[in-house]
C-alpha cells in the first residue's frame, strides 16, 4: 500500500449511552477509564457529548465530566461536542469552561452548536424555535467572554452590562472554539468569518473535500491569514464510525450490538446518511459507507487512506463506544488502533502502559 501521509491526528467520541447491559455510573465510569487510557495510547482528542432526557447520551454538563477528564489525563484534548448553547446562560458556559481550561493546563477544545432535540428543550421550558437565534446571540458573548474577559452586549435574548469574566483561561488568546457542521454550507461559511474550526458528521467525502475549500476561500476573503485558517483547519476533524478486530469479522460482530441498540433508541433523526427515518437498521449497507471504519487493522489503514485521498482532512474523530459497548471490547479495539493502525499514519508506535 502506498503511505499517503503521516501527519494524520486521532480522537474518540463519547455519547455516554446507557445500553439495557449498563447502568448510568457504570457507562460514565467506563467513558472515564476510556480517556484515561486514550491519553496514554496516544490519541489527540476526546469529545464529550451532552444530552438530557435521553438514555442514548446521559451527559448533561460537558464541562463536569470534562473537568473529571482533566483530573485524570495529561496531554490529550479535551473537547465538547457540543455544548448546546440555546440551553445554557452564556457567561456560565464561558466560566465553567474557562475553570476546565484551567484545570487541563490548556487542554480544552470548545464545541458549540444550537441543538436538534425538541424533547431536550421541552424538559427545560426552552422555546425550541428561538434556538437559532440564541444561538449567534450565545456564540458573539461566549467568544467575546472568553477572548476579553469582559462582556458588554445588548440583543433580543441577553442585556449584559460591562461584566468581567472569571477565572481566565489558560490558553491565550481563548480556547479553540469548534462549530458542528453537518448539511448546509451556511454553518461552514459562518464559522469560516468567525475563525473558528469545525468537526464535520453527516456527509459525503466529496462534500467533506467541497465545504473544506469553501472554508478556507471565505476565511481568507475575511481578512485571516494563511496561516492562521490552516492552523484552525489542522484542529478540524470529521466523526466517523470505528471498531478494530483481530479479523473484520470479529469487528464487525463485535460492533453490532451496541450499533443497533443505539439506532433503535435514537428516534429523532438519522445519522450519517446510513440509516433509515423509520429506524430500521441495513447492517451490510451500514459496514459499506465510507463513514464507516470497521474491520481488521489492515482494513481500517485502506479505509483511513481512502478517507485522506478523498477529503484532504488530516484529523479524524473516531465513535468507538455506540450504544455503550461493552468495555472489554472497546479497550481491546482502542489498543489494536494504537497499536496497528497509529503508528501508520503518523510513524510513532504507541503501546499501553496498562
Amino acid at each position: 500500500m502506498a503511505v499517503l501521509g503521516k501527519d494524520m491526528t486521532f480522537g474518540l467520541f463519547f455519547l455516554n449511552s446507557v445500553a439495557p447491559w449498563k447502568t448510568d455510573a457504570e457507562e460514565l465510569r467506563n467513558g472515564l477509564d476510556q480517556i484515561k487510557l486514550a491519553d496514554e495510547l496516544g490519541f489527540q482528542s476526546a469529545w464529550i457529548a451532552e444530552h438530557n432526557a435521553r438514555a442514548y447520551g446521559v451527559v448533561s454538563s460537558t464541562a463536569v465530566y470534562l473537568a473529571a477528564a482533566a483530573a485524570m489525563t495529561q496531554n490529550i484534548k479535551l473537547g465538547s461536542a457540543v455544548s448546546r448553547l440555546p440551553l445554557h446562560h452564556p457567561l456560565k458556559v464561558a466560566e465553567d469552561m474557562a475553570l476546565v481550561d484551567i484545570i487541563s493546563n490548556g487542554r480544552l477544545y470548545l464545541g458549540v452548536g444550537k441543538g436538534y432535540d425538541k424533547l431536550e428543550f421541552d424538559a427545560y421550558n426552552e422555546n425550541f424555535d428561538n434556538r437559532h437565534d440564541k444561538y449567534l446571540e450565545s456564540l458573539d458573548i461566549l467568544t467575546t467572554a472568553l477572548q476579553n474577559g469582559r462582556v458588554n452586549y445588548s440583543g433580543k435574548f441577553y442585556d449584559i452590562k460591562d461584566i468581567p469574566i472569571y477565572p481566565r483561561p489558560v490558553q491565550n488568546p481563548r480556547p479553540p472554539i469548534f462549530v458542528m457542521v453537518s448539511g448546509n454550507d451556511a454553518s461552514m461559511i459562518n464559522a469560516a468569518k468567525q475563525g473558528h474550526s469545525f468537526v464535520l458528521g453527516g456527509i459525503k467525502n466529496d462534500d467533506t473535500k467541497h465545504k473544506i475549500a469553501l472554508y478556507r476561500e471565505t476565511a481568507l476573503a475575511s481578512g485571516l491569514t494563511e496561516e492562521y485558517v490552516e492552523e484552525a483547519v489542522a484542529r478540524s476533524g470529521k466523526l466517523l464510525f470505528c471498531f478494530v478486530g483481530d479479523t473484520t469479522e470479529q469487528a464487525e460482530e463485535d460492533y453490532r450490538e451496541g450499533l443497533e441498540w443505539y439506532m433503535s433508541e435514537r428516534d429523532n433523526r438519522p445519522t450519517f446518511g446510513v440509516i433509515s427515518r423509520d429506524r430500521n437498521v441495513d447492517y451490510d449497507s451500514f459496514l459499506k459507507s465510507e463513514n464507516t471504519l470497521v474491520g481488521s487493522p489492515e482494513k481500517v489503514i485502506q479505509d483511513i487512506e481512502r478517507y485522506k485521498q478523498e477529503t484532504g482532512l488530516n484529523n479524524i474523530i473516531l465513535w468507538m463506544n455506540i450504544g455503550g459497548q461493552r468495555q472489554e471490547k472497546v479497550i481491546k479495539s482502542m489498543k489494536l488502533f494504537s497499536e496497528k493502525v497509529m503508528p501508520y499514519f503518523t510513524n510513532q508506535s504507541v503501546l499501553s502502559k496498562s
